[in-house]
């Protein structure tokens, strides 16, 4: 099955550029990938080009997801797929204009959420280094989580991109996979009609380096707003917090494989899933609630 192979890139819309910047390089840990204008890029310390693009905006919003695709006709098959569906294909695919980009096109989720399919550049297929797992910050912008009150029709959406359900909740959440990780896309479902974006993650590999990040962050005044704790769906050990444009935003890491190849059986979690198995780091917070 022709399917996309993870995230290439998070857009995020940002009123104040510079203070989300020097969030996200200094005290997030990632590296320059480049400026132009109003915008700025930033790259995952396993990541061979920038995999958070921040924009100067009126009010912080989600720009566009993008997601990697293997090769150009896998690109041409899933925009066919799309088509024959009856979505219109938003961005004909066009030579990527950022580096790490080969070929871009576009489409427009349910929700009317920017999905950007890109065709990596050969140099941009780095993976993440040994000494990676060790760095102070994320090796690789993980999954992303977004509202919507429609999730139903966002997970058939998705579906013609190669996304498959792994788990879902009593309160309306769904986690998508498109590679081994446990998910890639997830939804929240929003009785107020909310869309965009829920939060962030970002993987640092390991228990211990979440721990890390948390000691790290603690000490330069960063707030972690829910965790540690261990999710159920998924089996990631979390901790959230802030940006300066008050994005969420996650560290986390341990994350659940789930075999490409294998048919596995969706799990649902019912009310007694408290949102984190340990037990200690207590409700989520106001941000994650509708």
């Amino acid at each position: 099955m022709v399917r996309v192979t993870g995230i290439h890139r998070l857009g995020l819309g940002v009123p104040a550029l510079q203070p989300a910047s020097d969030f996200y390089l200094h005290r997030w840990g990632m590296d320059s990938a480049g400026s132009d204008g109003d915008e700025r890029t930033f790259r995952s310390k396993g990541c061979g080009h920038g995999d958070l693009l921040l924009r100067r905006s009126d009010e912080a919003t989600l720009d566009h997801i993008a997601l990697s695709v293997a090769s150009e006709a896998d690109l041409d098959a899933l925009l066919a797929t799309v088509e024959r569906a009856g979505f219109a294909v938003a961005q004909q695919p066009r030579r990527g204009q950022r580096p790490g980009e080969a070929l871009l096109a576009a489409v427009d989720d349910r929700d009317g959420n920017r999905v950007e399919l890109v065709v990596p550049a050969p140099a941009a297929e780095a993976t993440a280094r040994a000494d990676d797992a060790a760095a102070d910050g994320p090796r690789k912008l993980g999954h992303v989580v977004l509202w919507t009150p429609r999730p139903d029709a966002q997970e058939a959406f998705y579906a013609l991109l190669g996304f498959r359900v792994s788990d879902r909740t009593h309160i309306g959440m769904s986690f998508l996979r498109c590679n081994t990780d446990h998910h890639t896309i997830a939804f929240v479902r929003s009785a107020r009609g909310r869309t965009g974006l829920q939060h962030a993650a970002f993987d640092v590999g390991s228990i211990d380096n979440v721990m890390r990040a948390y000691g790290r962050l603690r000490d330069e005044g960063i707030a972690c707003i829910w965790g540690v704790g261990r999710h159920g769906p998924g089996n990631n050990v979390f901790s959230y917090y802030r940006d300066p444009a008050n994005n969420v935003v996650e560290f986390y890491g341990d994350m659940e494989t789930v075999p490409l190849a294998e048919d596995v059986a969706t799990r649902v979690w019912g009310a007694e899933h408290k949102g984190d198995v340990w037990g200690v780091a207590g409700a989520p917070p106001e941000p994650f609630r509708d």
